[in-house]
């Protein structure tokens, strides 16, 4: 009897030192890793310069797609930037800050900076799944829609804690 219980004490000892990290999170990284975004504007407010020059305020809604694991593989981001437009009607510079939602409620942001062509991205906060978020990447616009929109794909190098 003695026996039986010793081996099943050492038998609930070494499964509990085995699964000792089970349920505690592990930091994962991602390399190199993207997807596709595609923007729907939901407000643009225009403020004409001196210069002729357009500021133009946007906010937009977006829905991003990647062959990623959760919580990356569907999120919806809601954006709030500005455009430079040039006098004579080209598009400038833009940068922005957009909030992500993942398909469960959690919440991360990044902000933006780039042209009409595509920019970078840094990934400044995150909470629930996102927590911990850091890292950045790059962007390029695919289509731009008429009325408003676009389509962009995405690629990054980030961590979570």
């Amino acid at each position: 009897m003695v026996k039986i219980i010793a081996k099943t004490a050492i038998f609930i000892v070494t499964a509990i030192a085995a699964c000792g990290t089970c349920g505690i999170a592990q930091a994962e990284a991602f390399k190199d890793k993207g997807g596709r975004v595609v923007f729907v504007p939901t407000s643009i407010e225009d403020a004409k310069q001196a210069d002729g020059s357009v500021v133009r305020k946007v906010s937009s809604t977006g829905i991003s797609i990647a062959d990623l694991p959760f919580p990356f593989d569907y999120m919806k981001g809601q954006c709030t930037g500005t455009l430079l437009i040039a006098a004579d009607g080209k598009p400038g510079r833009s940068r922005g800050i957009c909030e992500v939602l993942s398909s469960k409620g959690d919440r991360a942001a990044y902000t933006y900076i780039g042209d009409a062509s595509g920019g970078r991205y840094l990934w400044v906060d995150g909470a629930g799944a996102y927590a911990g978020i850091k890292g950045e990447g790059t962007y390029k616009v695919k289509v731009v829609m008429p009325g408003g929109g676009a389509v962009t794909e995405w690629t990054g190098t980030w961590q979570l804690d």
